[in-house]
């Protein structure tokens, strides 16, 4: 029997973005992976793929800015200014190319 949206658990931010973007958006790919019993292991798939890439392109990015354990030494409030930022630059670039 396919899962249903009920029995699905909490997998993680970016599964359940790509759950509701599939319910919302592609309701008939969510139902053929519903359909072939794939649901869960697709979005944990999907967790494990996207929380290892947002973590990679957060490091890139502080090194590319500077961003070290030097500056966060030196001046604390400006290095968590600057990693909030990044992470969530990252964050809606990951949200962009998950949901299209």
């Amino acid at each position: 029997m396919p899962v249903k949206d009920d029995d699905v658990p909490y997998l993680g931010m970016w599964a359940d973005l790509r759950k509701n973007y599939l319910l919302e958006e592609k309701p008939e790919d969510y139902a053929e992976i519903a359909e072939e019993n794939m649901l869960i292991e697709y979005l944990v798939a999907i967790e494990d793929h996207y929380s290892k890439r947002f973590d990679e392109l957060v490091e890139q990015q502080m090194e590319r800015e500077g961003v070290d354990e030097a500056l966060k030494a030196e001046n604390p409030l400006k290095w968590v200014g600057l990693v909030n930022n990044i992470r969530s630059c990252v964050k809606e670039i990951l949200i962009d190319e998950l949901c299209n």
